[in-house]
């Protein structure tokens, strides 16, 4: 343990394992989306009508009881009848990457990609219902249902959570807003809508104030008597090396960082944190043994949606292979996509097209184009409309993850980190009715290492469905086809984007949404982009509430900084267990009176302290010299842990910053656009 070294401390701040040449050639990488030039993060491209499927299988195993109905063939027919009657516009405008459709895009001659028709036809919902057959057999083992999965996935269950867990959550939940009592936690910006119960922004990491430990040896029952207060301050990073790929240095942070606790496997196969979450006090142990159950119940949704990825170190030397469950890639693969290749177009090729308008004769190649041939070819090009490729014959996929790959197998002897978010979300008829939409986004900074996320939605009450978009990158250049110059309108209009240069559509894969009901638990790599819908009270004369707790999962091949290595910062714990709920702790004339009140001044302890001040616990005997107290309050320094008003200052901070990085993200994703105008 004398020798651990993490990002930040140690190791340069912005490692990540892509540059580790021997342990990327041995591992392969969790990616992250949160930017570009992050290792194996794009998705292939998908075409609309894939991206239909996903939907229609999304919103049917959302049924009840659809595991037991996708075998009733009567059930599948009526099914296959509503899927058939999704208006082909409606299909388009929601997957389609690009505007509504029109003949050219101002000042220029070229064509914008149009909706196909039949997105969906019979065939592709036949394969829909025999896929879902085969996903319905995975979850009657499982109760784990794979969904919008094509180069990635995203797992969800509505039946793993058992009512005794949903239950102790629900006590945890009710616990947690008793203890904040009349003054809530309300998360800053969220007009008194969300209320943090325990959040990773508040005491995070600080470097260059948050007392440090190399060693991982804060637990949970230790953590405040034995800790609290105890330590060096980590030195800020030093400046990085500059990277020859990859994001910019701006992307992690050298200021703030959100604290994982650590997990270990248990042998008798289940999980147990040894290091207190951040936030939760260590006295709430039933809270902590709901969240191991919780976390335990999460692994195997993410042993199914988690992939590893080995192959070229840049996207530009090739593509990788991916190590996961489930489907790896997606359904419909197009190879021959050049305008001038057979079966693109109902009106054929332009060669066929000519000799139909010429009353059969073939054009012999000495012959010059003269003007009705131009408008020839703009009349072939306003009037063809794109022919879809054909589906691949079905074949059933092994859903179940290899054996050797899950997390509680890989990582037996090291266990897991995990961040832990749990809020409430309140809606009330006097002032707020309704909870607006997310931004898009990927979870934390990339020195904070997630590769996953699992969200619980235990309790909803009185507020209208919402749910989740999903999106992942692509690649601008898509260089494993071979498209001609301005051949690429048939690939437009098939995957739904624009590709010309100039005019290109943001390489954004749409992959769908899913509806986050009360009961779901919910599991998706780092790679998605997502966002959440706004959800308003039914009953606008009653309050409601929506609950849930977020799991994030720190990358298990780069070990960061945890609560094992920084003790518990809040200063009320501290104070709490040196001094006593009330000060009983205090040894009257023994804590000299100006001591005391430099930890007044610190707000450290404030409650106990006047409590004690009031007793006549503190007295005036024992007085410090002026020159001792002057040295003992310089070498208090940063030494001591942080009041709440300090930690709601970096809490800000810390928020300023990552909204910076996700408007950032969120800028390099929609600015970086397909070019295929050199192809």
């Amino acid at each position: 343990m004398a020798n651990m070294k993490y990002p930040g401390w140690k190791q340069d701040l912005r490692y990540v394992l892509e540059n580790d040449e021997v342990r990327f050639a041995e591992t392969g990488v969790f990616p992250v989306g949160i930017h570009h030039d992050c290792y194996g993060n794009q998705s292939i491209m998908l075409t609309v009508r894939e991206v239909a499927m996903m939907m229609i299988m999304e919103r049917l195993t959302d049924k009840p009881d659809w595991h037991v109905k996708i075998f009733d063939q009567a059930i599948v027919d009526k099914w296959t009848e509503e899927a058939l009657a999704w208006p082909n516009e409606d299909l388009w405008n929601r997957f389609a990457n690009c505007p509504p459709e029109t003949p050219y895009h101002e000042d220029t001659r070229q064509h914008l990609p149009r909706a196909p028709d039949h997105i969906l036809d019979r065939p592709s919902v036949e394969f829909v219902m025999r896929e879902l057959q085969e996903k319905a057999r995975y979850f009657q083992r499982t109760g784990i249902v794979p969904t919008l999965d094509a180069d990635y996935s995203i797992a969800k269950s509505d039946t793993l959570v058992p009512q005794d867990l949903n239950l102790a959550l629900r006590s945890a939940f009710d616990r947690l807003q008793a203890d904040q009592g009349s003054q809530p936690d309300w998360h800053p910006n969220s007009d008194e809508m969300v209320q943090d119960l325990v959040h990773p922004s508040m005491y995070p990491l600080v470097y260059g104030r948050s007392l440090f430990v190399p060693d991982e040896v804060v637990g949970i029952d230790d953590a405040v008597e034995k800790w609290a207060g105890k330590g060096e301050p980590i030195p800020k990073p030093p400046p990085s090396e500059p990277h020859r790929r990859g994001p910019p240095h701006s992307y992690w942070s050298d200021t703030y960082q959100w604290l994982p606790a650590n997990l270990k496997f248990t042998d008798e196969g289940g999980v147990k944190f040894t290091s207190y979450i951040n936030n939760l006090h260590p006295a709430r142990r039933e809270i902590y043994t709901a969240i191991e159950k919780l976390v335990d119940v999460a692994l195997p949704l993410w042993d199914q949606c988690l992939q590893r990825r080995r192959g070229p170190r840049y996207r530009y030397q090739g593509p990788n292979s991916s190590i996961g469950a489930g489907r790896l890639h997606p359904r419909i693969q197009c190879t021959e996509v050049d305008d001038g290749e057979p079966g693109k177009w109902d009106l054929g090729t332009w060669e066929d097209f000519k000799r139909q308008q010429r009353g059969g004769r073939s054009p012999t190649e000495e012959e010059q184009w003269e003007e009705e041939d131009y408008e020839m070819m703009d009349r072939w090009k306003d009037t063809r409309k794109p022919l879809q490729p054909p589906l691949p014959e079905f074949s059933p996929i092994n859903y179940d993850p290899d054996p050797s790959e899950p997390l509680r197998t890989h990582f037996k002897s090291t266990g897991l980190q995990i961040i832990v978010k749990m809020a409430s979300i309140e809606l009330h008829p006097d002032n707020s009715v309704e909870f607006p939409p997310g931004d898009w986004h990927v979870e934390g900074q990339m020195n904070e290492h997630i590769v996953a996320t699992a969200l619980y939605y235990l309790d909803s009450e009185n507020i209208t469905e919402s749910h989740l978009d999903f999106r992942t990158l692509t690649t601008e250049d898509q260089q494993h086809w071979s498209v001609g110059q301005d051949s690429y309108y048939w690939m437009g209009s098939i995957y739904g984007a624009r590709l010309g240069g100039g005019i290109g559509s943001s390489c954004v894969q749409t992959y769908g949404r899913v509806v986050t009901r009360e009961g779901r638990l919910l599991a998706f790599p780092n790679v998605f982009q997502h966002r959440v819908s706004g959800f308003r009270l039914v009953d606008h004369t009653k309050p409601g509430h929506r609950r849930f707790i977020a799991l994030w999962l720190v990358d298990p091949l780069t070990r960061i900084i945890s609560t094992a290595n920084v003790p518990p910062q809040q200063a009320e714990w501290w104070a709490e267990s040196a001094f006593g709920p009330k000060g009983e702790g205090l040894l009257g004339s023994k804590i000299p009176a100006e001591l005391a009140q430099l930890l007044r001044e610190r707000n450290i302890g404030r409650e106990q302290l006047d409590t004690a001040f009031a007793e006549g616990k503190i007295s005036g005997q024992g007085k410090l010299p002026p020159e001792v107290l002057e040295m003992v309050r310089s070498q208090m320094g940063e030494a001591l842990p942080m009041s709440r008003q300090e930690a709601e200052k970096h809490r800000l901070a810390l928020m300023k910053e990552r909204t910076g990085l996700q408007d950032d993200a969120l800028n390099t994703w929609n600015e970086e656009t397909y070019n295929f105008c050199e192809h």
